[in-house]
């Protein structure tokens, strides 16, 4: 008998639990409604988020709180950071030697051709291919104010050319850096008798893998941005040509990337597009466009991990990419064209062709904005190169033009331009 009442009250409490649990079960679900109801209605940056699943977003809960998937990096498109200066019928630019500036003679030819056509963006060095900073942003920086040889007045300048409603692109020389890397021996590369790496022309380049070079890079970003400028573009935003050659035999650290159990040039990839990908992060804040520029034959190569580049990775970072497809710079038989100097029109519209492609195969898809050669290539030898007159660089835009293009860039190194291109 004992053993039946035991048993009779282990039922009793058993059923009390179980209709306590329902009760509980309903109520949770009306309140999970409830919150589910008002989150709907709740709207972040004016966009509507999910909701991670399974459970319901408490009011006043940021969606950062639920490790949610939610990309911060990529809030605004080019579109959304365009300056009012943005040329509605799309860039089309020169590149500005900032040396001409302090040239009255040069300066004022530059802006009569663009006052006289449609040409209506310069891109300036603001520094230079030596990694002289060309303005004096004021900086406290240490390094920024010794690496600054003061060029022009960058609000002074930036304010005439807007007044002209010219835009204005900032170029940064990004990891070739001879001034920098004569303060900082150890940001650069050394070989084992303790001097700096140099290319053919003398020049040095600094570590992408270190925190101090990449930041440097990106202060001087953020203060052009600060000045004013509608556009930072960064060049030279790779290790030096044939590093892999020679990795081995340098002195230089991998940083963050040392013990990563990566394949060197993977490593090497991955530092370049990080390096991208942050600096469009912090142009971000700012409402200005990151562009980079990269020789064509990466776009062909694909992946060049030797110099750190991957075309779809870096393209897939960038708010634009202006790939130098110079007809003079590719090797004969380049796209099937036996002396691409000589057919300036068709070597544009199949690199072009191509450069399409990649673009379609990739997430987010970059501004293209190619720069075309406005010189003569002498140095290519007799019979390879031709003379770059009006025919010639007209060739090269109306090839943009027929491939349903409209943006481009001009470079001459001495801002010599050519008298009555159509442009």
């Amino acid at each position: 008998m004992k053993n039946k009442k035991i048993y009779l009250l282990f039922l009793f409490l058993i059923s009390i639990t179980l209709s306590s649990c329902s009760l509980r079960n309903d109520k949770k679900q009306d309140e999970s409604n409830s919150f589910s109801d008002i989150n709907s209605n709740l709207t972040i940056n004016n966009k509507k988020e999910k909701k991670p699943k399974g459970e319901p977003y408490l009011v006043g809960v940021a969606p950062d709180d639920y490790n949610m998937d939610y990309d911060t990096s990529r809030l605004k498109s080019l579109n959304e950071k365009k300056s009012k200066y943005y040329p509605k019928d799309g860039v089309k630019g020169i590149y500005l030697n900032p040396y001409s500036v302090a040239d009255p003679k040069k300066y004022n030819k530059i802006i009569d051709l663009i006052d006289s056509t449609k040409l209506n963006t310069v891109v300036i060095d603001i520094k230079d291919d030596w990694g002289n900073i060309t303005c004096d942003f004021k900086s406290k920086d240490k390094d920024i104010k010794y690496a600054t040889d003061k060029v022009i007045d960058a609000n002074d300048f930036i304010r005439k050319m807007h007044n002209k409603g010219i835009y204005v692109i900032a170029r940064i020389t990004t990891f070739k850096d001879s001034v920098i890397s004569e303060k900082h021996p150890n940001w650069g590369f050394k070989l084992n008798n303790g001097s700096l790496l140099v290319n053919g022309l003398g020049e040095s380049f600094i570590n992408p893998y270190m925190d101090d070079v990449r930041n440097y890079n990106l202060k001087i970003a953020e203060l052009a941005a600060e000045a004013g400028f509608d556009e930072i573009q960064f060049d030279y935003v790779r290790f030096a040509e044939g590093f892999e050659n020679i990795s081995d035999d340098l002195d230089y650290s991998k940083g963050k990337w040392e013990n990563l159990k990566m394949k060197d040039g993977d490593k090497r990839v991955d530092a370049i597009t990080s390096f991208v990908k942050e600096a469009r992060e912090m142009l971000q804040d700012y409402d200005t466009p990151c562009g980079i520029d990269v020789f064509g034959y990466s776009m062909q190569v694909g992946r060049a991990d030797g110099i750190g580049q991957d075309f779809k990775e870096i393209s897939n970072q960038t708010d634009v990419m202006s790939s130098m497809i110079y007809p003079s710079h590719w090797g004969f038989y380049s796209f099937d064209i036996e002396k691409p100097d000589l057919e300036p029109y068709e070597l544009v519209k199949r690199y072009l062709k191509e450069e399409q492609k990649e673009f379609s195969e990739i997430e987010h898809k970059p501004q293209s904005r190619p720069w075309i050669q406005d010189f003569t290539a002498s140095w290519i030898g007799s019979g390879n190169y031709m003379e770059y007159d009006k025919d010639a660089v007209e060739a090269q835009i109306n090839a943009i033009y027929d491939s349903g293009q409209n943006e481009f860039l001009l470079w001459n190194a001495s801002s010599k331009y050519t008298k009555g291109v159509d442009y």
